[in-house]
This record gives structure tokens, sequence and C-alpha cells, in this order.
């Protein structure tokens, strides 16, 4: 069994309006979750530790939204070599960030980096902070970052993964996800369950993972629907911040497998939200695993607290409350075709089930 997870976490409601900071940094923040308000509010609590305030305005942390914030904070970062990254945002603006605290000699090689994975001799790797403004990404405790590769033939999602790629601090204030519409809110949270649910059925679990997965999910199933009832709630958002925290400190072990394999094409093709694509998949993913594995089957049972065979259509039902309508792919040619593929990618290999069982 093997752990490593260095980042150090804080987490309260209201942190981020009181807490300082020993060194000078600079601020990314998703500008649709931190209010003018808020910001006025923020800037005025850090004064002029806050060298500077960056909008990060996209929906996708692709290539060509890298480029664009590298080419405006890197010269910054440049005159301030010692200055921290703080990213405020959910999971878009916190894998920007991971990609961005990595500050290359030339902008113009940056692309051909990000694509192999693999930095050069030379770049200056800044400290980064992670302040979550949704309860689902898991990045905040997590060392790599999705970066969508958009500008070319077949679209495709890549994985920016460094073995110093962990945050150093990650924030949790439930407070900054109050403001979540119900969309975004459901989205996130069914990302989080992702997370867990398939850091159980993973070739990479052990029993840290396990509990801290168990865990999470039950708090999930139980929590998110009354949040989605009651949004600014802030005992349910700490539930919430708090299980997506869990679920994340697992993933960051084990990786995700198969559900978010098959997530990707649904996201590029469909444009559907990432949570929403994991979750489809969620049901088949947990018939498959747990008819091959009794530590699966045993977990499962502890999280929906029934048999495996009732689990299953608990969680359907559950997700077609929320209007997730779960697909399978089993029943055709051409869905198992697509389903063999899936578990030959990189995450698709860390599922636990074989494809000769279906």
């Amino acid at each position: 069994m093997n752990w490593h997870n260095p980042v150090r976490i804080q987490s309260r409601s209201g942190l981020l309006k009181t807490i300082q900071f020993e060194q000078s940094f600079i601020i990314l923040a998703d500008p649709n979750a931190v209010s003018s308000a808020l910001k006025i509010k923020l800037e005025d609590h850090w004064g002029p530790q806050c060298i500077a305030w960056f909008n990060q305005p996209y929906a996708k942390s692709s290539i060509e939204s890298a480029i664009s914030l590298c080419g405006l904070i890197w010269p910054l970062m440049m005159q301030h070599p010692k200055a921290a990254l703080l990213a405020i945002g959910g999971g878009t603006t916190l894998d920007l960030a991971k990609i961005i605290r990595y500050r290359l000699i030339d902008l113009n090689f940056a692309t051909e980096v990000w694509r192999s994975n693999k930095l050069p001799q030379q770049y200056h790797r800044h400290t980064l902070w992670c302040a979550p403004t949704t309860s689902g990404t898991g990045s905040e405790v997590t060392p790599w970052a999705t970066l969508w590769d958009l500008n070319q033939q077949a679209p495709e999602k890549r994985s920016w993964s460094q073995p110093a790629g962990f945050p150093e601090l990650a924030l949790l204030d439930p407070e900054l996800t109050q403001s979540c519409p119900v969309n975004i809110t459901r989205d996130t949270a069914l990302d989080a369950l992702a997370h867990a649910l398939e850091s159980i059925w993973n070739t990479n679990a052990h029993p840290i993972t396990r509990t801290l997965a168990i865990e999470s999910a039950k708090t999930l199933l139980l929590y998110l629907p009354q949040s989605l009832d009651n949004l600014t709630d802030l005992h349910y958002r700490e539930k919430l911040s708090h299980a997506s925290l869990l679920a994340g400190l697992a993933m960051s072990q084990t990786q995700t497998a198969l559900a978010h394999a098959l997530s990707y094409d649904l996201t590029l093709n469909e444009n559907m939200p990432h949570g929403h694509a994991c979750a489809i998949w969620l049901p088949m993913c947990m018939d498959i695993s747990s008819k091959q594995d009794t530590q699966v089957r045993d977990a499962l049972e502890q999280i929906f607290e029934c048999s495996v065979n009732q689990a299953n259509q608990k969680l359907i039902d559950w997700l077609n409350r929320l209007e997730v309508e779960t697909r399978d792919l089993r029943s055709s040619p051409d869905g198992k075709k697509i389903l063999r593929a899936a578990l030959t990618s990189q995450r698709g290999k860390n599922f636990i089930g074989h494809a000769d069982e279906f």
C-alpha cells in the first residue's frame, strides 16, 4: 500500500476572508464564481501582498486558454519569481493554474511541452494555492490537470501530470460555493461522486482510499438532493465540500477509471458537463465491477446499505431524480466495441473489470 499527498489543507467557512499569507501572490480567479463585492473585500484584506488579480473567463482548460493566460501572467511572474499563484474557481481555473505555475523560458514552446507532458530542462515552478469554488473538482489535492487539445482535426483530452504537480495548499471555504447555481452544484457534486466510486472499482484501491471513498459517497448521496433544494444553506454546502475533499484525496492515489474514460467523448461531442458525463456511466461500471470483486461489493453495500443488486437500481433511481439518464453500452455490438476500447485507455486500465466479462 502506498500513500503520497503533500498538500497542506485548511478548511472552514469564511476562511478566505480571514487568512493571511507569508509571501506575495498573484490571483487567477473565475469572475463567475467571485463577485465584484467579494473581490474588493479580498483585495482590501490582503493589501499589497496581492500583486495582481487576473480573471479566468474560459469554460474549458484548453491549450488556447492556457496560452492566452500565460501570455498575461508569465511576464509578471518573471518580475516576481518568488510570488505564489492563488487560484480561486472551479476545476477549469484550478487546472489552468497547475499549468501556468510552470513558467517556461519561451511561450512559443509551450504547446509542444504540454502535449508531450514533459518539462524542459529550464523552467521555473511557482508555489500554488488552490481555493475551489465548487464541491466536486478535487483538483486542489491532486497533481494533474486536464488539458483540452481542441485545435486539431481530432480534438482530444490530454493530461498534464508532473511528480511535483500537487498544490502546496488547499483552501476549502464552503462559503465560496454558496453562489453556485443549481446546475453547477449538481454536476460538480456528481463529479465528486464519480471520483469516490471510481476510487473503489480501481486496481490502485487500498484500505485508506476505500475508507475515504465510502464516507464521501454516503455523504454525497444524502446531502446533494437536500443542497439542491436549499442552495444557500451553508450546512449542506459544508457537507458537500467535505465529501468532495475526501473523494479528491482518494482519487489522488488511485486516479479515475472507466466512467471518466467514457465521459470525455460526451463532453467533446455532446457538450455535456463533465460531472454529468461521468455519472451517466456509473451504474454500468458498478454492475460490471461488483460481479468481479468482493471488496468492491462490500464497499458498495456499505455505501448503499443494501445488497449490491439493489444498490445498482438504487443508484439509477437516485440519478434519475436528479434528471440524469444513465446509459449502458453492453446491449449492442457497437456499444461493446466502444467499451472495450475505453478499457484500453489510460483511465480505463485502472478499472477493476475485464472486457471478457460482458
